[in-house]
């Protein structure tokens, strides 16, 4: 054994980094594979595939093509020779997986999702069934994104034979028991089977690599590529070389993981536990301590860790963390300071026994706390938390590189790849925003037809707050970022977008378009922070689409000061806007204006609207002005007719058209998830081919209604879309989006009805965003008459 320094420092940070997010498995029970080696009991089979294929450690290379998620293959990494017993250059896409337990169908998950063939071999009677049922479950919460699991499944092959299953393969990963003698007569019997130039891996967790090659021939080959749990979401893996494997096997197995999209450690010796576990296993002592000592409850405890050393770690790593700990002087001047306290503590930690007593007081506590959410909801809840971790982390990466934006499930065709990287990055910040922060709380806000008005803070915060409006300090965002900020409130929460629409796009719109320099001085910094909400009011209760023709509201000037009578309808954030746009007719001259009435302005009553079966969450109001008197200074200064509100209205109409296009995604990746996870009739309704039928009816409507809401906002940006372009993309996309909504609901049977399944919410809401900034009617006639050059509205 070599006389090394087992991992260096920096490998410390970044195994912690890598592994802070998630739970302790250190010990796994991989359940039925504890039989690996036995006989195979019958199983359901697809045709296996017999091509062999190639490995990584041969002069070709297959190399991850990171922008799909699929492996292709690379150029050569140097010569034409083939070694002796490597296989063709169509045959480099297979891999094994050897025991079905927990890791192993993490495994075979990943697997897939980067474009292997996978065969999997274990005796486990219900391998079909659970594989299947892994499979479904894991493919909601891979790196890149959510996967179709049928696609992964048909690259999935069940192999009941062993020296079958590793004939020809790429690499070989193991998942079986904790057992040595088994290890060695599993890894004689594959190294005979296996191609000369296959990898072969081990995913032990405490077994060496030496120990476990004893029977083998060339015991070089056999590596541990100790993942942590699950393999598929977590990026860590440990590289351990035994006694005699060669330097170049060692640098294989690591690039073979790499191009997998993994973070491969190599550790420079062997240790029992490895790293990361024996990392862990020192954390979990002292838990268990601590609890055992009353001074916390598990609860508490997982808390403690979580609101602490959980984020640092997962940031920076301890080495990393203590070095910025000790300030300038880094990590000697916190070790020469603290560093005797520090070990003074260290002779303090509890050495607690894990009696049947200990076990059952630890056990009981966790049981209690997680009844009533199965295996499933709980690991599911804990990977899509570690994913959204990871890619905050990936974010704001300390070299400044950004990270990918994943791609949406209803983004068929990459449209979000046509931003530059920059914009990515900040649409990726609103996502996870939108993600932990909206989501949770949206069906329940809806429900109870109230404003979170706590998340404005933190939504200012975002710096999205009126991007597409330049500033002294930055230029003007693309309207095509501002569309997909739009079509991204939407998805998640179809009001939240509303609100934002209201007050970015009208009610500032109306401020940068139509006041003055003192006026955009005087209202927008408050605007942009937030601080400052705003409304746009020109519905009148009897006047809606006919509101071009004549408004009721009067303005009659009086002096320095504007006397506004009248009322208005349907005015979003109107109960509780500080200032609120206010659309009048000029009694003197019969041309409309705009004047700015603030909160608590004499003779200005805000009631808030009851009733409403759609877009609950925004707090519409009836507005009613008596004797109210507006300065003149609030007056908006370059409104003077009905064609400057028509210019704020056409480039908001193209915004509504992105929020049917985020609407019909949030339905969309509701029934795409219900799909897989509903069973009648013994499978997943995704299975039938009515079901399948509804989702590419709502995929095909989304892509239809994308492009062409990316073409207005490019037009947009070269200021060159007409009202009717603007039109034509509001009621194409808001009549798709009733279409879309309507599958999803019909797709969901009577649970399409219940809130906690979201598609109500949706299916609601679709049908304000049909009827507000022109129904599909007047944009139809406005269309029409671009056409044919006829009006036809009266």
């Amino acid at each position: 054994m070599r006389n090394v320094s087992a991992i260096r420092y920096e490998q410390v940070n970044e195994i912690s980094a890598m592994t802070m997010t998630n739970t302790p498995t250190e010990e796994r029970n991989e359940g039925p594979s504890d039989d690996i080696g036995l006989p195979l009991a019958e199983v359901a089979m697809r045709d296996v595939p017999s091509w062999p294929v190639a490995v990584l450690g041969s002069p070709f290379r297959v190399a991850t093509n990171r922008r799909f998620g699929v492996p292709r293959v690379g150029d050569p990494l140097g010569g034409d020779e083939r070694p002796e017993g490597d296989v063709g250059d169509d045959q480099r896409d297979t891999v094994a997986v050897i025991g079905a337990g927990t890791i192993g169908l993490s495994w075979a998950t990943l697997f897939a999702a980067r474009g292997f063939l996978v065969r999997v071999h274990d005796p486990r009677p219900d391998l079909a069934t659970t594989l299947e049922q892994a499979v479904r479950q894991f493919a909601a919460t891979l790196p890149d994104g959510p996967r179709d699991p049928d696609d992964l499944l048909g690259r999935i092959a069940l192999e009941p034979d062993l020296e079958r299953a590793v004939s020809g393969v790429a690499a070989v990963q193991e998942n079986g028991p904790e057992n040595i003698d088994l290890k060695r007569e599993l890894f004689a019997r594959i190294e005979r089977a296996a191609p000369a130039t296959a990898l072969l891996l081990s995913s032990t967790s405490g077994l060496m690599p030496t120990d476990m090659s004893r029977d083998m021939t060339d015991p070089g080959r056999l590596l541990v590529g100790h993942p942590f749990n699950p393999p598929h979401v977590l990026p860590l893996v440990e590289v351990v070389p035994g006694e005699r494997t060669e330097p170049a096997v060692s640098r294989a197995v690591v690039e073979f993981y790499r191009e997998l999209g993994k973070e491969p450690v190599l550790l420079r010796k062997e240790i029992g536990g490895f790293v990361a576990n024996r990392l862990q296993s020192a954390l979990f002592r002292e838990s268990v301590s601590l609890v055992l000592q009353g001074v916390v409850t598990p609860e508490e405890l997982d808390r403690v860790v979580t609101e602490s050393v959980g984020p640092r770690w997962a940031t920076a790593g301890p080495f990393a963390s203590y070095h910025l700990g000790g300030g300038p002087g880094g990590l000697r001047h916190l070790l020469e300071h603290l560093g005797p306290g520090m070990a003074r503590r260290w002779k303090d930690l509890g050495q607690p026994e894990l009696t049947p007593e200990t076990v059952d007081v630890l056990s009981r506590d966790t049981e209690e706390r997680f009844a009533g959410r199965s295996y499933e909801q709980l690991t599911e809840a804990r990977d899509r938390a570690q994913l959204a971790v990871l890619a905050a982390r990936a974010a704001s990466a300390a070299d400044g590189q950004p990270g990918a934006l994943p791609r949406l499930l209803g983004d068929f065709y990459g449209y979000e790849e046509l931003l530059p990287p920059a914009d990515q990055q900040l649409l990726l910040g609103a996502r996870e925003f939108l993600e932990r922060e909206v989501r949770p709380i949206a069906n329940d806000c809806w429900a109870r037809a109230e404003f979170p008005h706590h998340l404005l803070p933190r939504l200012a915060e975002l710096g999205i707050v009126g991007i597409g409006y330049k500033r002294p300090d930055r230029p003007a965002a693309s309207r095509l970022l501002t569309s997909f900020l739009s079509m991204e409130l939407s998805r998640v929460d179809t009001s939240m977008a509303t609100f934002f629409g209201v007050h970015t796009g009208l009610a500032m719109g109306s401020i940068v378009h139509c006041g003055s320099a003192e006026q955009r001085q005087r209202w927008l910094p408050g605007m942009f922070a937030l601080d400052t909400v705003g409304a746009f009011a020109l519905t009148e209760p009897d006047g809606g689409s006919d509101v071009a023709g004549g408004l009721e509201t009067t303005a009659r000037r009086d002096g320095d000061t504007w006397v506004l009578d009248g009322a208005k309808r349907w005015i979003g954030n109107g109960t509780f806007a500080d200032l609120v746009v206010v659309w009048a007719r000029d009694v003197a001259d019969d041309s409309v204006k705009g004047f700015v009435v603030t909160k608590g302005t004499p003779g200005f009553t805000a009631t808030k609207m009851e009733g409403k079966l759609a877009l609950r969450t925004v707090q519409n109001a009836d507005i009613v002005l008596d004797g109210c008197r507006v300065p003149e200074a609030d007056r908006l200064q370059r409104a003077n007719s009905f064609k400057d509100t028509g210019r704020v209205l056409r480039l908001t109409r193209g915004g509504v058209a992105w929020n049917a296009v985020g609407c019909m995604m949030g339905a969309y990746e509701a029934a795409v998830a219900y799909a897989a996870r509903r069973e009648q009739f013994g499978r997943p309704i995704g299975r039938f081919q009515l079901i399948q039928d509804h989702l590419v009816e709502m995929l095909g409507n989304i892509t239809a209604s994308l492009s062409m809401a990316v073409r207005v906002a490019h037009l947009q940006d070269r200021d060159e879309c007409s009202d009717a372009q603007a039109a034509l993309a509001k009621l194409y996309c808001t009549t798709r989006l009733r279409e879309t909504v309507a599958h999803g609901r019909e797709l969901f049977g009577g649970n399409g009805v219940l809130l906690e399944y979201d598609v109500a919410r949706y299916f609601n809401d679709a049908e304000a965003l049909y009827s507000y900034e022109g129904t599909r009617e007047i944009n139809t006639l406005i269309v029409g008459r671009s056409i044919t050059g006829y009006g036809a509205f009266t």
